[in-house]
């Protein structure tokens, strides 16, 4: 079953242009500005001003805060946006594969997300510290993204055995969740410098690690084992 992707803010969104000759031309303004700023940021811009997201938009300021109230607004609308182009392409991967496949198509399926929304995610981080509507949907991207592992995986996790209990099994997702999170990703691609294709095949180890060291064998539940 399709989980569904975390929800977009009503700030932006890509929907048919309104009938409405005035409501089409707000609604591609807006799409404008959270465009300039979302070019701003993936060229280095890790704060750009409102001059510099007008001006990489070629409106004026003052347009800007016509359709936003302020940064922060102009920011849950990227995200908005981003949430629209990128997060409905990542789809639950079955339970039912073997494990070295699920692990396999998560991390792709994660690196092709990390990748694209890198730029914004990590100047909406520390904002997301003072603001609790941009932590709010940091937040439900995490549970997003949470679930889907909780779902793959359901069989290893349960697999960790009753001994273990929930606090277990909750430890378990938890490893499972840090490693296969955007902060991990980002670390991989900007703190440690690797190829996507290198980043890749170190968080696939550390799922297999982290899920192969559950399975019960005696189950007969199938290895990472690549």
């Amino acid at each position: 079953m399709a989980r569904q992707a975390p929800l977009a803010a009503p700030a932006i969104a890509e929907d048919p242009v309104p009938a409405d000759g005035r409501l089409a031309r707000g609604q591609r303004t807006r799409v404008k500005v959270a465009e300039a700023l979302i070019s701003l940021l993936e060229a280095g811009d890790s704060q750009p001003t409102a001059k510099e997201v007008a001006d990489r938009a070629d409106i004026s300021v003052r347009l800007v805060f016509h359709h936003f109230e302020d940064m922060e607004a102009v920011y849950r609308a990227v995200i908005s946006l981003q949430a629209a182009r990128h997060w409905g392409n990542l789809r639950e991967v079955p339970a039912d594969l073997p494990l070295a496949d699920r692990i396999e198509q998560t991390v792709r399926q994660r690196a092709r997300l990390f990748d694209a929304i890198g730029a914004v995610r990590r100047a909406v981080t520390p904002q997301a510290l003072r603001s609790t509507e941009l932590s709010s949907m940091v937040a439900q991207s995490n549970l997003f993204l949470r679930d889907l592992l909780a779902h793959t995986f359901v069989d290893v996790l349960e697999a960790a055995g009753p001994e273990a209990g929930a606090r277990g099994r909750g430890q378990l997702l938890d490893a499972v969740d840090l490693a296969a999170s955007w902060e991990a990703w980002d670390r991989l691609r900007t703190r440690q410098g690797l190829s996507a294709a290198a980043a890749r095949r170190v968080m696939a180890h550390l799922l297999g690690a982290l899920l192969g060291a559950g399975v019960d064998a005696d189950a007969g539940a199938a290895q990472p084992g690549r």
